[in-house]
Protein backbone atom coordinates (compact mmCIF):
# COMPACT_ATOMS: atom_id res chain seq x y z
CA UNK A 1 0.00 0.00 0.00
CA UNK A 2 1.48 3.83 -1.21
CA UNK A 3 1.97 6.30 1.71
CA UNK A 4 -0.47 8.43 -0.35
CA UNK A 5 -3.41 5.80 0.00
CA UNK A 6 -2.56 4.89 3.98
CA UNK A 7 -2.80 8.84 4.68
CA UNK A 8 -6.35 8.77 2.44
CA UNK A 9 -7.70 6.15 4.42
CA UNK A 10 -6.21 7.19 7.85
CA UNK A 11 -8.12 10.87 7.03
CA UNK A 12 -11.31 8.95 6.08
CA UNK A 13 -11.17 7.53 9.48
CA UNK A 14 -10.83 10.45 11.66
CA UNK A 15 -13.81 11.66 9.74
CA UNK A 16 -16.44 9.21 11.13
CA UNK A 17 -15.58 10.25 14.88
CA UNK A 18 -19.10 9.26 16.00
CA UNK A 19 -19.31 5.72 14.12
CA UNK A 20 -16.57 4.22 15.82
CA UNK A 21 -18.40 3.93 19.15
CA UNK A 22 -22.20 3.78 17.37
CA UNK A 23 -21.75 1.39 14.79
CA UNK A 24 -18.43 -0.36 14.82
CA UNK A 25 -18.71 -2.51 17.61
CA UNK A 26 -20.98 -6.23 17.84
CA UNK A 27 -21.36 -5.28 21.54
CA UNK A 28 -23.06 -2.35 20.85
CA UNK A 29 -26.18 -2.82 21.88
CA UNK A 30 -25.56 -4.36 25.07
CA UNK A 31 -23.22 -1.76 26.07
CA UNK A 32 -25.51 0.94 25.12
CA UNK A 33 -28.71 -0.64 26.57
CA UNK A 34 -27.12 -1.06 29.97
CA UNK A 35 -26.08 2.47 29.64
CA UNK A 36 -29.85 2.96 29.17
CA UNK A 37 -30.63 1.14 32.25
CA UNK A 38 -28.49 2.66 34.16
CA UNK A 39 -29.52 6.31 33.44
CA UNK A 40 -33.01 5.35 34.12
CA UNK A 41 -31.72 3.78 37.44
CA UNK A 42 -30.02 7.18 38.62
CA UNK A 43 -32.99 9.53 37.54
CA UNK A 44 -35.55 6.80 39.43
CA UNK A 45 -33.23 6.95 42.54
CA UNK A 46 -33.11 10.74 42.30
CA UNK A 47 -36.56 10.86 41.99
CA UNK A 48 -37.88 8.78 44.75
CA UNK A 49 -35.03 10.42 47.02
CA UNK A 50 -36.91 13.32 48.59
CA UNK A 51 -40.92 13.02 47.51
CA UNK A 52 -42.86 15.75 48.46
CA UNK A 53 -46.51 16.62 48.10
CA UNK A 54 -46.32 18.94 45.49
CA UNK A 55 -44.03 17.64 43.44
CA UNK A 56 -41.48 19.49 41.80
CA UNK A 57 -37.87 18.98 39.28
CA UNK A 58 -37.48 15.46 38.65
CA UNK A 59 -40.38 13.67 40.72
CA UNK A 60 -42.54 15.79 39.04
CA UNK A 61 -41.22 14.73 35.78
CA UNK A 62 -41.79 11.43 36.50
CA UNK A 63 -45.20 11.81 37.78
CA UNK A 64 -46.56 13.70 34.41
CA UNK A 65 -45.01 10.80 31.95
CA UNK A 66 -46.73 8.29 34.30
CA UNK A 67 -50.10 10.03 34.44
CA UNK A 68 -49.87 11.32 30.32
CA UNK A 69 -49.13 7.85 29.33
CA UNK A 70 -52.28 7.14 31.63
CA UNK A 71 -54.39 8.90 30.26
CA UNK A 72 -53.21 7.61 26.41
CA UNK A 73 -53.49 4.21 27.67
CA UNK A 74 -57.29 4.97 29.03
CA UNK A 75 -58.71 6.44 25.67
CA UNK A 76 -56.55 3.10 23.58
CA UNK A 77 -57.79 0.67 25.98
CA UNK A 78 -60.02 1.61 28.81
CA UNK A 79 -59.63 0.86 32.32
CA UNK A 80 -58.87 -2.31 31.46
CA UNK A 81 -54.95 -1.30 30.08
CA UNK A 82 -54.50 0.41 33.71
CA UNK A 83 -52.49 -2.68 34.82
CA UNK A 84 -50.14 -2.75 31.78
CA UNK A 85 -49.25 0.67 32.56
CA UNK A 86 -45.64 -0.61 33.98
CA UNK A 87 -45.16 -2.89 31.17
CA UNK A 88 -45.98 0.33 29.03
CA UNK A 89 -43.96 3.39 30.76
CA UNK A 90 -40.86 0.61 30.80
CA UNK A 91 -41.07 0.59 27.02
CA UNK A 92 -41.43 4.19 26.74
CA UNK A 93 -38.67 6.05 29.00
CA UNK A 94 -36.14 2.84 27.69
CA UNK A 95 -37.15 3.78 24.00
CA UNK A 96 -37.19 7.30 24.70
CA UNK A 97 -33.39 7.84 26.83
CA UNK A 98 -32.10 5.26 23.99
CA UNK A 99 -32.58 7.29 21.28
CA UNK A 100 -31.76 10.59 22.80
CA UNK A 101 -28.41 8.92 23.67
CA UNK A 102 -27.31 8.42 19.98
CA UNK A 103 -26.97 12.05 20.17
CA UNK A 104 -24.39 12.65 22.32
CA UNK A 105 -20.95 12.88 20.76
CA UNK A 106 -19.21 8.92 20.81
CA UNK A 107 -22.80 7.38 21.98
CA UNK A 108 -25.10 5.57 20.23
CA UNK A 109 -29.09 4.60 20.79
CA UNK A 110 -29.21 0.76 21.42
CA UNK A 111 -32.28 1.21 19.33
CA UNK A 112 -30.18 2.03 16.53
CA UNK A 113 -29.81 -1.45 15.79
CA UNK A 114 -32.13 -4.17 15.26
CA UNK A 115 -30.96 -6.48 17.96
CA UNK A 116 -32.51 -3.92 20.37
CA UNK A 117 -35.83 -3.09 18.40
CA UNK A 118 -36.31 -6.89 17.52
CA UNK A 119 -36.13 -7.71 21.34
CA UNK A 120 -38.91 -4.98 22.42
CA UNK A 121 -40.99 -5.97 19.53
CA UNK A 122 -40.97 -9.57 20.60
CA UNK A 123 -42.11 -8.63 24.04
CA UNK A 124 -44.89 -6.91 22.59
CA UNK A 125 -45.43 -9.42 20.47
CA UNK A 126 -45.53 -12.59 23.32
CA UNK A 127 -47.24 -10.40 25.30
CA UNK A 128 -50.12 -9.74 23.25
CA UNK A 129 -50.81 -13.89 22.47
CA UNK A 130 -49.96 -14.28 26.06
CA UNK A 131 -52.37 -12.23 27.86
CA UNK A 132 -54.96 -12.52 25.15
CA UNK A 133 -55.24 -16.64 25.78
CA UNK A 134 -55.41 -15.60 29.64
CA UNK A 135 -57.95 -13.27 29.04
CA UNK A 136 -59.82 -15.56 26.64
CA UNK A 137 -58.41 -18.91 26.64
CA UNK A 138 -56.44 -20.64 24.13
CA UNK A 139 -59.42 -21.93 21.77
CA UNK A 140 -61.20 -18.75 22.32
CA UNK A 141 -58.43 -16.51 21.21
CA UNK A 142 -57.24 -18.28 18.63
CA UNK A 143 -60.37 -19.17 17.76
CA UNK A 144 -61.12 -15.45 16.48
CA UNK A 145 -59.12 -16.20 13.38
CA UNK A 146 -61.97 -18.66 12.11
CA UNK A 147 -64.61 -16.30 12.83
CA UNK A 148 -63.90 -13.23 10.58
CA UNK A 149 -66.68 -14.20 8.57
CA UNK A 150 -69.65 -16.17 9.11
CA UNK A 151 -70.51 -19.18 6.70
CA UNK A 152 -73.37 -20.78 8.64
CA UNK A 153 -75.37 -17.94 7.40
CA UNK A 154 -74.86 -18.86 3.52
CA UNK A 155 -76.39 -20.90 1.06
CA UNK A 156 -75.54 -22.85 -2.00
CA UNK A 157 -72.55 -21.62 -3.62
CA UNK A 158 -72.10 -18.88 -1.51
CA UNK A 159 -71.52 -20.91 2.06
CA UNK A 160 -68.96 -22.85 0.28
CA UNK A 161 -66.96 -19.86 -0.95
CA UNK A 162 -68.06 -18.13 2.26
CA UNK A 163 -66.42 -21.61 4.74
CA UNK A 164 -63.32 -21.73 2.64
CA UNK A 165 -62.48 -17.84 3.37
CA UNK A 166 -63.85 -18.57 7.06
CA UNK A 167 -61.75 -21.68 7.33
CA UNK A 168 -58.43 -21.42 4.94
CA UNK A 169 -58.02 -18.30 3.35
CA UNK A 170 -58.55 -15.50 6.07
CA UNK A 171 -57.13 -17.27 8.88
CA UNK A 172 -53.90 -17.58 6.67
CA UNK A 173 -53.70 -13.97 5.78
CA UNK A 174 -54.47 -12.82 9.82
CA UNK A 175 -51.58 -15.18 10.66
CA UNK A 176 -49.24 -13.63 8.36
CA UNK A 177 -50.26 -10.09 9.74
CA UNK A 178 -49.92 -10.95 12.96
CA UNK A 179 -46.32 -12.44 12.30
CA UNK A 180 -45.97 -9.42 10.21
CA UNK A 181 -46.37 -6.73 13.21
CA UNK A 182 -43.02 -7.77 15.49
CA UNK A 183 -41.51 -7.26 11.77
CA UNK A 184 -42.90 -3.82 11.55
CA UNK A 185 -42.29 -2.58 15.15
CA UNK A 186 -38.44 -3.96 14.65
CA UNK A 187 -37.86 -2.02 11.28
CA UNK A 188 -39.67 1.18 12.19
CA UNK A 189 -38.20 2.15 15.15
CA UNK A 190 -34.78 1.05 13.81
CA UNK A 191 -34.82 3.01 10.50
CA UNK A 192 -35.67 6.46 12.17
CA UNK A 193 -32.89 6.22 14.26
CA UNK A 194 -30.70 4.86 12.88
CA UNK A 195 -30.78 7.10 9.90
CA UNK A 196 -31.02 10.48 12.38
CA UNK A 197 -27.72 8.99 13.98
CA UNK A 198 -26.03 8.51 10.25
CA UNK A 199 -26.97 11.97 8.96
CA UNK A 200 -25.16 13.32 12.56
CA UNK A 201 -22.06 11.32 11.94
CA UNK A 202 -21.97 12.11 8.23
CA UNK A 203 -22.25 16.17 9.50
CA UNK A 204 -19.59 15.01 11.66
CA UNK A 205 -17.12 14.17 9.19
CA UNK A 206 -17.73 16.65 6.96
CA UNK A 207 -16.60 19.28 9.25
CA UNK A 208 -13.61 17.51 10.05
CA UNK A 209 -12.48 17.49 6.06
CA UNK A 210 -13.77 21.23 5.44
CA UNK A 211 -11.87 21.99 8.53
CA UNK A 212 -8.58 19.95 7.93
CA UNK A 213 -8.54 21.49 4.21
CA UNK A 214 -9.11 24.69 5.33
CA UNK A 215 -12.27 25.11 3.42
CA UNK A 216 -14.99 28.15 3.84
CA UNK A 217 -17.88 25.59 3.51
CA UNK A 218 -17.16 24.15 6.94
CA UNK A 219 -20.18 26.63 7.74
CA UNK A 220 -22.56 24.73 6.20
CA UNK A 221 -22.23 21.44 8.69
CA UNK A 222 -21.91 23.61 11.56
CA UNK A 223 -24.91 25.64 10.63
CA UNK A 224 -27.05 22.20 9.67
CA UNK A 225 -25.90 20.26 13.05
CA UNK A 226 -28.39 22.11 15.47
CA UNK A 227 -31.04 22.14 13.51
CA UNK A 228 -30.47 18.64 13.31
CA UNK A 229 -30.22 17.58 16.73
CA UNK A 230 -33.53 19.40 17.04
CA UNK A 231 -34.97 17.36 14.99
CA UNK A 232 -33.03 14.39 16.64
CA UNK A 233 -34.82 15.18 20.11
CA UNK A 234 -38.23 15.21 18.05
CA UNK A 235 -37.63 11.84 16.44
CA UNK A 236 -36.78 10.20 19.43
CA UNK A 237 -39.85 11.46 21.15
CA UNK A 238 -41.80 10.18 18.85
CA UNK A 239 -40.49 7.15 17.87
CA UNK A 240 -40.71 6.22 21.91
CA UNK A 241 -44.69 7.46 21.79
CA UNK A 242 -45.35 5.44 18.76
CA UNK A 243 -43.71 2.04 19.58
CA UNK A 244 -45.56 2.14 23.05
CA UNK A 245 -49.08 3.46 21.18
CA UNK A 246 -48.70 0.51 18.66
CA UNK A 247 -48.28 -1.91 21.37
CA UNK A 248 -51.01 -0.86 23.28
CA UNK A 249 -53.23 -1.45 20.15
CA UNK A 250 -51.92 -4.87 19.41
CA UNK A 251 -52.31 -5.66 22.92
CA UNK A 252 -55.33 -4.21 23.33
CA UNK A 253 -57.15 -5.82 20.67
CA UNK A 254 -56.07 -9.12 22.12
CA UNK A 255 -57.23 -8.52 25.37
CA UNK A 256 -60.71 -7.05 24.46
CA UNK A 257 -63.91 -8.47 24.33
CA UNK A 258 -66.47 -8.17 21.47
CA UNK A 259 -68.46 -5.48 23.20
CA UNK A 260 -65.10 -3.59 24.66
CA UNK A 261 -63.13 -3.60 21.27
CA UNK A 262 -66.58 -1.65 19.99
CA UNK A 263 -66.41 0.57 22.86
CA UNK A 264 -62.38 1.99 21.97
CA UNK A 265 -62.56 1.13 18.07
CA UNK A 266 -62.60 5.13 17.19
CA UNK A 267 -59.69 5.26 19.34
CA UNK A 268 -57.92 2.92 17.58
CA UNK A 269 -58.59 4.39 14.46
CA UNK A 270 -56.63 7.65 15.95
CA UNK A 271 -53.35 5.65 15.17
CA UNK A 272 -53.32 4.77 11.34
CA UNK A 273 -51.05 1.58 10.42
CA UNK A 274 -48.29 3.62 8.90
CA UNK A 275 -47.17 6.07 11.67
Amino acid sequence: MSETQASTQQQGAEAWPEAVLAHGSHWQPWIMADVTFAIIFVLATLGLSRLKKLPGGLQGAWEFSMEWLEDIIKQVMGEAGLPLLPLFFSFFIFILIGNLLGLIPYFASPTAKTDTTLALALVTFGSTHVLGMRKKGILGYWGHFFHVVDASQEKGISKVITAVLQYLLLPAIELVGEMARPLSLTMRLFGNIFAKEMLLTILAALVLQYFNARSPLVIMPLALRPAILILGVLVSLIQAVVFTALSMIYIGGAIATHDEHDEHEPHAELAPAHI
